[in-house]
């Protein structure tokens, strides 16, 4: 059964368990605010906690068939509640009239659900909108195939909805590219992952969902293109877009924001500063989106081959430096001026002039640096007109830089705000990691990144 609101909710939450972000309160907002917030409540239908009707949220049979008689096919409650049936179940909007409406808006407080602060009328119905997408987005409820119990945690705040979290019906969920149900979910790391290594089991902040394939497979169709593909982009996602560019890049902020300091090489006057990031040599995407080169010594020869007169550090994968993935190179000095162990991935975008990579994300983030990038394989962010492809994949449309940070960043990955365990949108996202990522130097920070290396160590020997 859905659990009761607090007393003072305005509108339910979308899900039993996640806070109310409006509240009675002694407001006044603006007339013209009031009716644009509640028209926008009416039309995305804000105020239903939206159970399923297996949920048991009536009391008597004669409810239940009343119940069950006003469910639309999507599920989602209709506007006028059952006779007899407590407001609290449905938000204490449910039923009333259009004049009672307004005027508990006009007087409502609203409180962020990520950190509790307070909001505006508009940006609180904003945030009520997000977390109602989320929750709808997950009706039908899911079921995780092939997973560890680790991996399950990590993924129930990303897919859990009105049905509640994944369980053992629903639609299938599948990890990566490989064999799957044909109606599989798929499911990869997002591209603002997370303070630490997923190797050493650290919960990602950020996940992709594809209906098709994921974004490094470059042997067809994948969901990203799916996204390009059909994304309008506004002046205002376009706004949001660079605006999200520049605070990433602020807060040097990677996929895994590994926290080291140390001094990179200064090129001899005259050479191009070129950075080979290495990868994983069995990770699928070098397998789905490499096509000549899939070896990081050929990767490096290549380099050098393109750029015989550059200075080359090469930065191997951090989950080879591990111990635990394939791709180390013992022979990356025969092609390579510096081999760097200890940078960040930002330390050294901000070093290079040129990128030269396979399909590595550093590629995506030296363009966010409008920096010039080779890609030797079909990473998800060659072909737009943004990078020389030595084998170009084939695409529908030119991308700005903006475009792409939009659609890499805003529209195809799904976010958790790690403090709230809650679906976010990826500005909340970022300013976390930012915080997770200063706090790595306290004493917390590296005793639970020790307990953390322990447990990792245990759970990749099970």
């Amino acid at each position: 059964m859905a659990r009761k609101p607090a007393a003072d909710a305005l509108l339910p939450a979308p899900v039993a368990g996640w806070p109310v972000v409006a509240q009675t309160g002694n407001g006044n907002w603006p007339a013209d605010d009031v009716i644009a917030a509640l028209a926008r409540i009416r039309s995305e239908r804000l105020w239903w906690p939206a159970p399923k009707s297996t949920s048991r949220v009536c009391q008597t049979a004669d409810e239940v068939a009343s119940d069950l008689a006003m469910i639309d096919p999507t599920g989602i409650k209709q506007i006028t509640a059952p006779a007899n049936t407590p407001l609290w179940r449905y938000g204490v909007m449910a039923g009333l009239s259009e004049n009672s409406a307004e005027a508990l808006l006009a007087t409502s407080k609203w409180r962020c659900p990520w950190t509790g602060a307070s909001l505006s009328l508009s940006e609180g119905v904003e945030a009520l909108s997000f977390l109602h997408a989320a929750a709808q987005r997950n009706v039908g409820g899911f079921r995780l195939i092939g997973m560890s119990p680790w991996k399950r945690r990590c993924l129930s705040p990303f897919l859990t909805g009105a049905d509640g979290p994944p369980g053992d019906r629903g639609r299938p969920v599948v990890w990566g590219g490989g064999e799957a149900p044909p109606d599989a979910l798929r499911v990869e790391d997002g591209f603002l992952r997370s303070v630490g290594l997923g190797l050493r089991h650290t919960p990602p902040a950020s996940l992709t969902f594809d209906d098709t394939a994921p974004y490094f497979d470059a042997t067809r169709r994948n969901g990203f293109e799916c996204v390009v593909d059909t994304a309008e982009f506004t002046p205002a996602l376009l706004d949001r877009a660079r605006r999200l560019r520049t605070r990433v890049l602020e807060l040097r902020l990677s996929k895994y924001n590994l926290a080291s300091s140390t001094a990179l090489p200064t090129p001899p006057d005259g050479k191009e500063a070129v950075l080979v990031p290495g990868q994983v040599e069995t990770d699928a995407s070098i397998r789905l989106g490499g096509v000549n080169i899939k070896t990081n010594l050929a990767l490096l020869a290549e380099a050098r081959r393109l750029n015989p007169d550059a200075f080359i550090i090469y930065k191997p994968h951090p989950d080879v430096l591990t111990g635990m993935r394939e791709g180390g190179l013992d022979s990356a000095s025969d092609f390579a001026d510096h081999v760097e162990l200890a940078a960040t991935a930002p330390d050294c975008l901000d070093w290079a002039d040129h990128v030269v990579t396979i399909t590595s994300l550093m590629g995506f983030e030296a363009l966010m640096r409008g920096k010039r990038v080779t890609t030797l394989g079909r990473p998800f962010y060659a072909g737009w007109g943004l990078t020389k492809d030595t084998t170009p994949p084939e695409r529908s449309r030119s991308l700005s830089i903006d475009q792409l940070t939009a659609a890499a960043l805003i529209l195809y990955p799904r976010y958790i705000d790690s403090v709230s365990r809650l679906p976010a949108p990826v500005e909340i996202v970022v300013e976390a990691l930012a915080t997770e990522l200063s706090a790595e130097g306290t004493a917390s920070a590296r005793l639970r990144r020790t307990w953390r290396n322990i447990a990792s160590w245990v759970l990749n020997r099970i």
